[in-house]
């Protein structure tokens, strides 16, 4: 299922630009990859909070993300209330079954925007990594910073109080 982009920078759904903006800033500015040291988690979930900025702060992208929203909620709330299964033959169930695995594999994922230039890559010739890097990537892998919710929202891992 595609992020629902309102949820994910924790706004409603009629909030307008200034609020978008503000929500959007204090997001990145959390987990922007400069400061969460190489958090490949924390720069994961900076990309999806710029996806959803750039597509809510469009008016012409969040109308269309709206409706593709609406069509989404439409189509779980008539699945949701479809006919009771246990009248169907088992050819029927596993026909309906089939269909809405296939359904979920290949629906589009997100509404589709327009490419963005890309942009060419610089490289640094034999800059080698400082220890930090190796230092905090270990960290990481050890007990990862932020966690994937069953919303697909990133979040950060509450901190245990040590007993004193």
């Amino acid at each position: 299922m595609a992020l629902d982009y309102y949820r994910l920078l924790g706004i409603p759904t009629d909030a307008d630009l200034p609020r978008i903006r503000t929500a959007y800033r204090s997001l990145a500015k959390r987990f922007h990859p400069d400061t969460n040291h190489g958090s490949e988690a924390a720069a994961e979930l900076f990309r999806q909070v710029n996806n959803a900025y750039r597509i809510l702060a469009d008016p012409a992208r969040r109308a269309r993300y709206d409706e593709e929203l609406a069509r989404r909620l439409q189509t779980k709330v008539t699945s949701a209330s479809d006919k009771p299964t246990a009248n169907l033959d088992p050819a029927q169930k596993f026909s309906r079954f089939l269909n809405s695995l296939l359904e979920a594999i290949f629906a589009p994922d997100e509404v589709p925007v327009a490419p963005t230039p890309v942009r060419p890559v610089v490289t640094r010739p034999n800059k080698a990594p400082s220890f930090n890097f190796f230092y905090h990537r270990a960290l990481e892998k050890e007990k990862p910073q932020y966690r994937r919710g069953s919303d697909g929202v990133f979040r950060k891992e509450p901190r245990k109080k040590s007993p004193v």
